[in-house]
């Protein structure tokens, strides 16, 4: 084979790569739409479990800004949380606790079950916060 053989057979093994390379990128990405959807259905409580001041609060603006629908802020029943915990409320498989934690990188996750309170999921802020919310100080 010719130099401009050779050429020319990277050349088109570099435009396949590429090709492959966007199928596989056209397949796997979430679809924007789907995600500020989901996001918006999501009825999400928040709790201040470090006792930081006006925490829930602010990063009940950042999650609004995300899409959720917050509908509950407070503070939990201690203030001595370590870690910032996401919690199902309304399916026994997860799946909403495990959407909500993907979306904020969140790898705590916990099951109270209880449908009587009208959510999906309930996050209870710790002194981890800013791990998940690191802008949190730029909210009012």
């Amino acid at each position: 084979m010719n130099s401009s053989g050779k050429v020319l057979l990277y050349i088109l093994i570099v435009l396949l790569a590429a090709f492959l390379i966007s199928i596989i990128f056209m397949y796997t990405r979430e679809d924007p739409e789907a995600i500020r959807k989901r996001n918006s259905t999501m009825r999400v409580e928040i709790l201040n479990g470090c006792g930081e001041s006006r925490l829930a609060i602010k990063v009940a603006n950042i999650l609004r800004k995300m899409g959720f629908n917050v509908i509950k802020i407070g503070n939990a029943t201690t203030d001595d949380f370590n870690e910032t915990v996401v919690v199902e409320r309304s399916s026994e498989d997860l799946s909403n606790a495990k959407y909500f934690a993907k979306r904020i990188n969140c790898k705590n996750i916990g099951k109270d079950v209880d449908p009587a309170l009208h959510l999906e999921v309930t996050i209870i802020l710790g002194q981890d916060y800013k791990e998940y919310f690191p802008d949190v100080e730029k909210e009012l």
